[in-house]
C-alpha cells in the first residue's frame, strides 16, 4: 500500500477542492441576488445589478485568496499524516507461527492493511489464510486477535448468520436471522469501478477547466497574503488603540505635562523658592532608558529641623511633579549641613508613563 505520495499529488487535490468549493460559492451568491437587488434598490442605484455583481466578484476574489492563504499548510499537514502511516506500514513486523484454529495448519500471509483503533493509535492489521482449509484470520501487529464486528438483528436482538457469495464481479451478501429477518446487499464491483472512473474524469476536467480561474499563482497568492497581513496587523493595531484609549490609566497617563529639563527646572525653582528652599542646580544626568538627574538645593529657614526640611522638601516636590512626566525616585531626600540632595526620574515611554500613574 502507498499512503505517502508525491507532492503533485496534493497539489492537484488541493486544487480541485478549491474549484469545487468556488463552484458552490458562486452557485450560493447567484441564489442571493435576486433577493439584494431588490434591497439595494431601496438605495436607487443607477445600476444594481452592477453592484450586486460586483460585490460577488469582490468576494470571490477574497475566496480565492483564503484558499491559496490555507494551501501550504493544509498539504504539510495531509503529507504529514500520510508519512507518518506510511512509517507505520513499512517497519511493521509480520506476526509469526500463525496456525490455523480449525485444522492447525501453518497459515500463510495473504494481505497486511492500516487499521485506526482510534484515532489516536494506528495499527497494521495482517490477513492470513490457511492453504488446506481455507479459513481466515486477522492479527494486529502487536499480536492481537483481530474480532470481526458482530452482526445484530434488529428486530430481535439475536446474532445474524452471513453469508456471502460471489459471481463474476458481483458480491451478494445474505444476512438472516431465526426470527425471519432477512437482509441481502448486492455489490457489483465493476459498477462501482465504472462510476469511479467517470469521477476521475469529470473532477480531471473540473481541475483542467477552471484550475487557472479559481487557483492563484504564487504570484497572485503571495500578493493577496501580504496584503491581507498588513490589513490583518493594521486592525489589530486599530483595535489595540481603542483598548489602550478607553483605559482610564491611559487617559491620565495622556493627559500628563511632558517636560523637558530647562521647563522642569524652571518649574520647581519657582514653587521651591516661595518654600524657602534656594539655589537648585541641576548636576550631569543619566542618560538610560528614562533620564535621571541628581539635584541639589539648600533650606533658608535654618529654624527648621532636618526631618522637616526634608519631608517637607519631598512632599512639595512630589505634589509639584504630580501632573508632569516627572517624579522623585525612591531613594528620597538626604541632607548635610542645610544642603538637601536627591534624584528625578524623567518618563518618555507610553508603557512608563501608564505605570507612573
Amino acid at each position: 500500500m502507498i499512503y505517502l505520495k508525491e507532492k503533485q499529488y496534493y497539489e492537484d487535490l488541493y486544487d480541485l477542492l478549491t474549484v469545487k468549493n468556488c463552484l458552490d460559492f458562486i452557485e450560493i451568491w447567484k441564489r442571493k441576488i435576486k433577493k439584494d437587488r431588490e434591497e439595494i434598490n431601496d438605495f436607487k442605484l443607477a445600476d444594481p445589478k452592477g453592484f450586486v455583481e460586483g460585490l460577488g466578484e469582490i468576494s470571490l476574489y477574497y475566496k480565492k485568496g483564503e484558499e491559496y492563504r490555507n494551501k501550504e499548510k493544509t498539504i504539510r499537514e495531509w503529507m504529514d499524516k500520510d508519512r507518518i502511516e506510511q512509517e507505520i506500514y513499512d517497519n511493521a513486523k509480520e506476526p509469526s507461527s500463525i496456525f490455523c484454529p480449525d485444522c492447525n495448519w501453518a497459515m500463510k500471509l495473504e494481505d497486511k492493511t492500516l487499521y485506526n483503533l482510534s484515532e489516536k493509535q494506528s495499527n497494521i492489521l495482517f490477513f492470513f489464510r490457511c492453504p488446506n482449509c481455507k479459513k481466515g484470520r486477522g492479527i494486529f501487529d502487536n499480536g492481537e486477535e483481530f474480532e470481526p464486528k458482530r452482526l445484530i438483528c434488529p428486530k430481535c436482538n439475536r446474532e445474524l448468520k452471513e453469508d456471502r457469495q460471489r459471481k463474476g464481479e458481483v458480491i451478494t451478501t445474505i444476512e438472516t436471522c431465526k426470527c425471519g429477518y432477512e437482509n441481502k446487499d448486492i455489490w457489483d464491483m465493476k459498477a462501482d469501478s465504472d462510476e469511479y472512473k467517470k469521477k476521475q474524469e469529470k473532477d480531471k476536467q473540473l481541475l483542467e477547466t477552471f484550475r487557472g480561474i479559481f487557483c492563484l499563482s504564487k504570484e497572485e497568492g503571495e500578493e493577496y497574503v501580504s496584503s491581507q497581513t498588513k490589513s490583518e496587523l493594521y486592525s489589530k493595531h486599530e483595535e489595540e488603540r481603542k483598548t489602550k484609549e478607553a483605559d482610564p490609566r491611559y487617559k491620565k497617563a495622556k493627559a500628563l505635562k511632558k517636560l523637558k529639563v530647562f521647563d522642569l527646572q524652571k518649574l520647581l525653582k519657582e514653587t521651591l523658592e516661595k518654600e524657602k528652599y534656594i539655589d537648585l542646580s541641576f548636576d550631569k544626568p543619566e542618560i538610560t532608558r528614562d533620564v535621571i538627574i541628581p539635584f541639589s538645593i539648600q533650606e533658608s529657614d535654618t529654624s527648621k529641623s532636618d526631618y522637616d526640611s526634608q519631608n517637607n522638601l519631598k512632599k512639595l516636590i512630589k505634589k509639584t511633579l504630580e501632573d508632569t512626566n516627572w517624579r522623585l525616585m525612591s531613594d528620597g531626600i538626604s541632607q548635610r549641613l542645610g544642603i538637601l540632595t536627591g534624584r528625578i526620574r524623567g518618563y518618555e515611554n507610553e508603557e512608563d508613563l501608564i505605570k507612573i500613574v
